[in-house]
Protein backbone atom coordinates (compact mmCIF):
# COMPACT_ATOMS: atom_id res chain seq x y z
CA UNK A 1 0.00 0.00 0.00
CA UNK A 2 1.26 3.22 -1.10
CA UNK A 3 2.12 5.83 1.42
CA UNK A 4 0.08 8.78 2.46
CA UNK A 5 1.18 12.10 1.58
CA UNK A 6 1.57 12.65 4.93
CA UNK A 7 3.54 10.01 5.81
CA UNK A 8 5.92 10.31 3.22
CA UNK A 9 6.40 14.04 4.58
CA UNK A 10 7.07 12.89 8.13
CA UNK A 11 9.15 10.16 7.00
CA UNK A 12 11.68 12.61 4.82
CA UNK A 13 11.65 15.34 7.49
CA UNK A 14 12.21 12.74 10.51
CA UNK A 15 13.12 9.49 9.30
CA UNK A 16 11.10 6.46 10.19
CA UNK A 17 9.00 5.46 13.48
CA UNK A 18 11.23 4.05 16.16
CA UNK A 19 10.54 0.37 16.79
CA UNK A 20 7.35 -0.06 19.38
CA UNK A 21 8.79 -0.79 22.57
CA UNK A 22 7.07 -3.67 24.22
CA UNK A 23 8.74 -6.07 26.70
CA UNK A 24 10.09 -9.71 24.47
CA UNK A 25 11.48 -11.34 27.40
CA UNK A 26 10.53 -12.25 31.14
CA UNK A 27 12.70 -13.40 33.59
CA UNK A 28 11.37 -15.24 35.77
CA UNK A 29 11.20 -14.71 39.79
CA UNK A 30 10.98 -18.15 40.50
CA UNK A 31 7.51 -18.28 41.88
CA UNK A 32 4.43 -18.06 39.24
CA UNK A 33 1.66 -16.51 40.53
CA UNK A 34 4.06 -13.33 41.35
CA UNK A 35 4.99 -13.41 37.53
CA UNK A 36 1.06 -13.68 36.85
CA UNK A 37 0.63 -10.17 38.85
CA UNK A 38 3.59 -8.37 37.55
CA UNK A 39 3.29 -10.03 33.74
CA UNK A 40 -0.26 -10.95 33.72
CA UNK A 41 1.24 -14.74 32.88
CA UNK A 42 2.23 -17.68 35.00
CA UNK A 43 5.87 -17.96 32.56
CA UNK A 44 5.90 -14.47 32.57
CA UNK A 45 8.06 -12.37 34.92
CA UNK A 46 10.02 -9.17 35.43
CA UNK A 47 10.07 -7.13 32.09
CA UNK A 48 13.62 -6.79 30.63
CA UNK A 49 14.33 -3.45 29.15
CA UNK A 50 12.76 -1.81 32.49
CA UNK A 51 13.65 -0.44 35.73
CA UNK A 52 11.76 -2.26 38.78
CA UNK A 53 11.63 -1.34 42.15
CA UNK A 54 11.27 -4.07 45.00
CA UNK A 55 10.90 -2.69 48.60
CA UNK A 56 9.56 -4.10 51.81
CA UNK A 57 10.63 -4.61 55.52
CA UNK A 58 13.88 -6.23 56.51
CA UNK A 59 14.20 -10.21 55.53
CA UNK A 60 10.96 -10.33 53.21
CA UNK A 61 12.69 -12.45 50.44
CA UNK A 62 13.82 -8.97 48.04
CA UNK A 63 17.12 -10.10 47.33
CA UNK A 64 15.73 -13.68 47.33
CA UNK A 65 13.37 -12.51 44.12
CA UNK A 66 16.68 -10.47 42.87
CA UNK A 67 18.62 -13.03 42.68
CA UNK A 68 15.94 -15.55 41.26
CA UNK A 69 15.81 -13.35 38.15
CA UNK A 70 19.73 -13.03 37.68
CA UNK A 71 19.98 -16.81 38.15
CA UNK A 72 17.32 -16.25 35.06
CA UNK A 73 19.08 -13.85 32.46
CA UNK A 74 22.26 -16.38 33.13
CA UNK A 75 20.17 -19.49 31.72
CA UNK A 76 19.00 -17.22 29.24
CA UNK A 77 22.90 -16.66 28.04
CA UNK A 78 22.90 -13.28 29.39
CA UNK A 79 25.33 -11.43 32.61
CA UNK A 80 24.02 -11.35 36.12
CA UNK A 81 25.62 -8.20 38.14
CA UNK A 82 25.18 -7.54 41.87
CA UNK A 83 25.71 -4.06 43.19
CA UNK A 84 26.07 -4.19 47.13
CA UNK A 85 25.59 -1.47 49.05
CA UNK A 86 24.11 -2.91 51.89
CA UNK A 87 27.20 -5.60 52.57
CA UNK A 88 24.70 -8.10 52.88
CA UNK A 89 24.71 -10.75 50.09
CA UNK A 90 25.73 -13.93 50.74
CA UNK A 91 27.30 -15.76 47.31
CA UNK A 92 27.21 -18.80 49.02
CA UNK A 93 23.35 -18.61 49.23
CA UNK A 94 22.82 -17.55 45.58
CA UNK A 95 25.33 -20.74 44.13
CA UNK A 96 22.88 -22.71 45.70
CA UNK A 97 20.21 -22.00 44.08
CA UNK A 98 21.61 -22.05 41.19
CA UNK A 99 23.64 -18.76 40.27
CA UNK A 100 26.64 -19.13 38.42
CA UNK A 101 29.03 -16.90 40.30
CA UNK A 102 32.33 -18.35 38.46
CA UNK A 103 34.48 -15.02 37.56
CA UNK A 104 36.49 -16.08 35.40
CA UNK A 105 33.49 -16.86 32.93
CA UNK A 106 32.24 -13.56 33.10
CA UNK A 107 28.64 -13.96 33.61
CA UNK A 108 29.07 -13.01 37.05
CA UNK A 109 29.89 -8.99 38.72
CA UNK A 110 30.21 -8.38 42.13
CA UNK A 111 30.90 -4.76 42.99
CA UNK A 112 30.61 -2.64 46.05
CA UNK A 113 30.41 0.65 45.02
CA UNK A 114 30.96 3.47 47.77
CA UNK A 115 29.01 5.97 46.16
CA UNK A 116 25.54 6.22 44.26
CA UNK A 117 27.36 7.91 41.88
CA UNK A 118 29.79 5.06 41.40
CA UNK A 119 27.01 2.26 40.72
CA UNK A 120 25.79 4.71 38.13
CA UNK A 121 29.22 4.95 36.19
CA UNK A 122 29.84 1.01 37.10
CA UNK A 123 26.73 0.61 35.53
CA UNK A 124 27.20 1.99 32.49
CA UNK A 125 30.46 0.25 31.94
CA UNK A 126 29.31 -2.57 32.55
CA UNK A 127 26.58 -2.08 29.61
CA UNK A 128 28.27 -0.20 27.29
CA UNK A 129 31.19 -2.62 27.39
CA UNK A 130 29.18 -5.74 27.03
CA UNK A 131 26.96 -4.42 24.31
CA UNK A 132 29.38 -2.45 22.25
CA UNK A 133 31.92 -5.55 22.09
CA UNK A 134 28.88 -7.75 21.52
CA UNK A 135 29.90 -9.74 23.88
CA UNK A 136 26.91 -12.31 24.60
CA UNK A 137 23.82 -12.55 22.07
CA UNK A 138 22.01 -9.63 21.10
CA UNK A 139 18.96 -10.82 22.88
CA UNK A 140 20.43 -12.17 25.92
CA UNK A 141 19.07 -10.00 28.42
CA UNK A 142 21.44 -8.43 31.20
CA UNK A 143 20.04 -7.83 34.84
CA UNK A 144 21.65 -5.52 37.11
CA UNK A 145 20.22 -5.66 40.83
CA UNK A 146 21.09 -2.49 43.09
CA UNK A 147 20.81 -3.19 46.98
CA UNK A 148 19.61 -0.65 47.95
CA UNK A 149 18.85 2.67 47.22
CA UNK A 150 17.85 3.57 50.90
CA UNK A 151 22.09 3.13 51.61
CA UNK A 152 23.48 4.69 48.35
CA UNK A 153 25.35 7.74 49.34
CA UNK A 154 25.67 10.57 47.33
CA UNK A 155 29.10 11.55 46.13
CA UNK A 156 28.94 15.02 47.77
CA UNK A 157 27.52 13.39 51.47
CA UNK A 158 30.12 10.71 50.86
CA UNK A 159 33.11 13.36 50.46
CA UNK A 160 32.38 15.18 54.00
CA UNK A 161 32.44 11.84 55.98
CA UNK A 162 36.05 11.33 53.86
CA UNK A 163 37.32 14.73 55.60
CA UNK A 164 35.66 13.65 58.47
CA UNK A 165 37.22 10.41 59.14
CA UNK A 166 40.89 12.34 57.82
CA UNK A 167 40.65 15.28 60.22
CA UNK A 168 40.49 17.90 57.47
CA UNK A 169 36.74 18.76 57.60
CA UNK A 170 36.06 22.91 57.90
CA UNK A 171 32.41 24.29 58.97
CA UNK A 172 31.77 24.12 55.31
CA UNK A 173 31.82 20.40 55.79
CA UNK A 174 29.60 19.90 58.20
CA UNK A 175 26.17 17.78 57.72
CA UNK A 176 23.01 20.70 56.91
CA UNK A 177 19.77 20.36 55.28
CA UNK A 178 20.95 19.77 51.52
CA UNK A 179 22.59 16.76 52.50
CA UNK A 180 19.26 15.25 53.69
CA UNK A 181 17.66 15.40 50.24
CA UNK A 182 21.24 14.66 48.63
CA UNK A 183 20.02 11.37 47.15
CA UNK A 184 16.72 12.53 46.15
CA UNK A 185 18.05 15.09 43.70
CA UNK A 186 20.63 12.40 42.56
CA UNK A 187 17.92 10.04 41.49
CA UNK A 188 16.34 12.69 40.08
CA UNK A 189 19.51 13.30 37.78
CA UNK A 190 20.67 10.29 36.95
CA UNK A 191 17.02 7.92 36.56
CA UNK A 192 16.23 9.24 33.43
CA UNK A 193 19.13 7.75 31.70
CA UNK A 194 19.06 4.66 33.80
CA UNK A 195 15.85 4.07 32.13
CA UNK A 196 17.12 4.87 28.92
CA UNK A 197 19.91 2.59 29.49
CA UNK A 198 17.61 -0.13 29.99
CA UNK A 199 16.05 0.36 27.13
CA UNK A 200 19.08 0.74 24.74
CA UNK A 201 20.42 -1.81 26.43
CA UNK A 202 18.14 -5.01 27.22
CA UNK A 203 18.58 -4.42 30.67
CA UNK A 204 16.69 -5.24 33.70
CA UNK A 205 18.13 -3.27 36.41
CA UNK A 206 16.51 -4.07 39.93
CA UNK A 207 16.17 -1.60 42.54
CA UNK A 208 15.83 -3.14 45.96
CA UNK A 209 14.93 -0.39 48.71
CA UNK A 210 13.84 -0.31 52.43
CA UNK A 211 10.43 1.29 53.91
CA UNK A 212 10.04 4.48 55.84
CA UNK A 213 6.53 5.58 57.44
CA UNK A 214 5.39 9.19 56.45
CA UNK A 215 4.47 10.99 60.25
CA UNK A 216 1.26 12.36 60.40
CA UNK A 217 -0.68 10.11 57.57
CA UNK A 218 -4.02 9.58 59.06
CA UNK A 219 -5.60 8.20 55.83
CA UNK A 220 -4.07 5.59 53.23
CA UNK A 221 -1.11 3.92 53.13
CA UNK A 222 1.71 5.75 55.55
CA UNK A 223 4.56 3.89 54.01
CA UNK A 224 7.00 4.82 51.52
CA UNK A 225 10.38 4.01 50.31
CA UNK A 226 13.02 6.14 50.40
CA UNK A 227 15.49 8.06 47.45
CA UNK A 228 12.63 10.93 46.67
CA UNK A 229 9.58 10.67 43.61
CA UNK A 230 12.04 9.84 40.41
CA UNK A 231 12.44 5.95 41.28
CA UNK A 232 8.69 6.30 41.24
CA UNK A 233 8.60 7.33 38.31
CA UNK A 234 10.64 6.10 36.07
CA UNK A 235 10.04 2.51 37.50
CA UNK A 236 7.84 0.35 34.99
CA UNK A 237 7.07 -2.16 37.76
CA UNK A 238 6.93 -1.11 41.83
CA UNK A 239 6.55 -4.49 43.93
CA UNK A 240 5.58 -3.17 48.01
CA UNK A 241 6.66 -6.83 49.96
CA UNK A 242 4.88 -7.30 53.62
CA UNK A 243 5.61 -9.97 55.82
CA UNK A 244 3.74 -11.79 58.91
CA UNK A 245 5.25 -14.73 60.79
CA UNK A 246 5.36 -18.37 60.24
CA UNK A 247 5.14 -20.79 63.17
CA UNK A 248 5.46 -24.66 64.33
CA UNK A 249 3.94 -24.29 67.55
CA UNK A 250 6.26 -21.58 69.23
CA UNK A 251 9.39 -21.74 67.31
CA UNK A 252 9.69 -19.38 63.94
CA UNK A 253 9.97 -21.25 61.50
CA UNK A 254 9.49 -18.35 58.38
CA UNK A 255 7.14 -16.29 57.04
CA UNK A 256 4.11 -15.58 54.90
CA UNK A 257 5.34 -12.88 52.30
CA UNK A 258 2.50 -10.91 50.68
CA UNK A 259 3.58 -8.79 47.74
CA UNK A 260 1.90 -6.66 45.54
CA UNK A 261 2.40 -4.77 42.31
CA UNK A 262 1.55 -1.24 43.51
CA UNK A 263 2.32 0.14 39.94
CA UNK A 264 2.74 -1.59 37.27
CA UNK A 265 3.33 -0.55 33.17
CA UNK A 266 3.39 -3.83 31.50
CA UNK A 267 0.34 -5.46 32.92
CA UNK A 268 -2.60 -4.78 35.32
CA UNK A 269 -2.14 -2.74 38.55
CA UNK A 270 -2.44 -3.73 41.99
CA UNK A 271 -2.53 -7.60 41.42
CA UNK A 272 -1.30 -9.50 44.88
CA UNK A 273 0.03 -12.96 45.58
CA UNK A 274 1.88 -14.62 48.62
CA UNK A 275 4.20 -17.58 49.67
CA UNK A 276 5.68 -19.20 52.66
CA UNK A 277 9.34 -18.71 52.76
CA UNK A 278 11.11 -20.42 55.58
CA UNK A 279 14.76 -19.70 57.28
CA UNK A 280 15.50 -23.17 56.66
CA UNK A 281 17.82 -22.35 53.85
CA UNK A 282 17.39 -25.67 52.39
CA UNK A 283 13.79 -25.01 51.76
CA UNK A 284 13.50 -21.44 51.54
CA UNK A 285 10.41 -20.32 49.07
CA UNK A 286 8.35 -23.75 49.18
CA UNK A 287 6.75 -23.45 45.47
CA UNK A 288 4.92 -26.15 45.37
CA UNK A 289 3.04 -25.75 48.87
CA UNK A 290 2.85 -21.87 48.16
CA UNK A 291 1.41 -22.82 44.71
CA UNK A 292 -1.16 -24.89 45.54
CA UNK A 293 -2.54 -22.38 48.85
CA UNK A 294 -2.94 -20.19 45.07
CA UNK A 295 -4.94 -22.71 43.42
CA UNK A 296 -7.17 -23.65 46.39
CA UNK A 297 -7.79 -19.81 46.83
CA UNK A 298 -8.46 -18.83 43.02
CA UNK A 299 -10.68 -22.16 42.95
CA UNK A 300 -8.37 -23.78 40.44
CA UNK A 301 -8.09 -26.76 42.86
CA UNK A 302 -12.17 -28.29 42.81
CA UNK A 303 -13.06 -28.31 46.74
CA UNK A 304 -15.84 -30.13 48.48
CA UNK A 305 -17.92 -28.70 51.31
CA UNK A 306 -15.47 -30.45 53.82
CA UNK A 307 -12.71 -28.81 52.25
CA UNK A 308 -10.98 -31.64 50.12
CA UNK A 309 -9.80 -31.61 46.73
CA UNK A 310 -11.73 -33.78 44.41
CA UNK A 311 -9.73 -34.99 41.45
CA UNK A 312 -12.04 -37.54 39.89
CA UNK A 313 -13.77 -39.60 42.29
CA UNK A 314 -10.55 -39.40 45.05
CA UNK A 315 -10.38 -36.69 47.72
CA UNK A 316 -7.52 -34.99 49.16
CA UNK A 317 -6.45 -33.10 52.06
CA UNK A 318 -3.96 -30.39 51.34
CA UNK A 319 -1.17 -32.03 52.50
CA UNK A 320 -1.67 -35.17 50.06
CA UNK A 321 -2.44 -32.57 46.85
CA UNK A 322 1.05 -30.99 48.04
CA UNK A 323 2.74 -34.18 47.90
CA UNK A 324 1.09 -35.45 44.64
CA UNK A 325 2.21 -32.31 42.82
CA UNK A 326 5.69 -32.07 44.30
CA UNK A 327 5.95 -35.24 41.63
CA UNK A 328 5.18 -33.46 38.93
CA UNK A 329 7.50 -31.04 36.91
CA UNK A 330 7.19 -27.46 37.84
CA UNK A 331 6.94 -26.51 33.92
CA UNK A 332 3.98 -28.73 33.60
CA UNK A 333 2.07 -27.61 36.47
CA UNK A 334 2.72 -23.90 35.46
CA UNK A 335 2.00 -24.98 31.55
CA UNK A 336 -1.73 -25.94 32.87
CA UNK A 337 -2.23 -22.91 34.41
CA UNK A 338 -0.73 -20.77 31.59
CA UNK A 339 -3.60 -22.83 29.58
CA UNK A 340 -6.30 -21.95 32.19
CA UNK A 341 -5.77 -18.26 31.78
CA UNK A 342 -5.62 -18.43 27.48
CA UNK A 343 -8.84 -20.26 27.71
CA UNK A 344 -10.34 -17.81 29.99
CA UNK A 345 -9.04 -14.64 28.23
CA UNK A 346 -10.67 -16.42 25.18
CA UNK A 347 -14.13 -17.13 26.98
CA UNK A 348 -13.97 -13.29 27.96
CA UNK A 349 -13.05 -12.43 24.91
CA UNK A 350 -15.89 -14.26 22.92
CA UNK A 351 -18.42 -13.00 25.23
CA UNK A 352 -17.30 -9.19 25.04
CA UNK A 353 -17.51 -9.80 21.00
CA UNK A 354 -20.89 -11.58 21.32
CA UNK A 355 -22.36 -8.78 23.97
CA UNK A 356 -20.92 -6.24 20.60
CA UNK A 357 -22.85 -7.86 17.91
CA UNK A 358 -25.88 -8.14 19.86
CA UNK A 359 -25.73 -4.21 20.59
Amino acid sequence: MAKSKLAQALNKALGKNDSIQKVEQWLDTGYPPLNRAISGRYDGGLPAGRIVEIFGPPSAGKTFLATKAMIAAQRMGGVAAFFDHENSFDVGLAVGMGLDADEDEGYWVYKQPNTFEESVENIGILLNTIRSNELIPADAPIVIVADSLASMVPRSKAEKFTKMAEGTAKDKDELNMNDNTALARATSANFPTLAQWCRQYNCLLIVLNQVRTKLGVMFGDPTTSPGGDSPKFYASVRIRLGASQLKDGKEKIGQCVGAEVVKNKVAPPFEKCSWNFYYDTGRGLDVVESLVEHMLEDGLLPKNASGRVEIGDKKYTKSQIVELYRQKPLEEIVAALAKIDSDKRAKAEAEKEAVAEAE
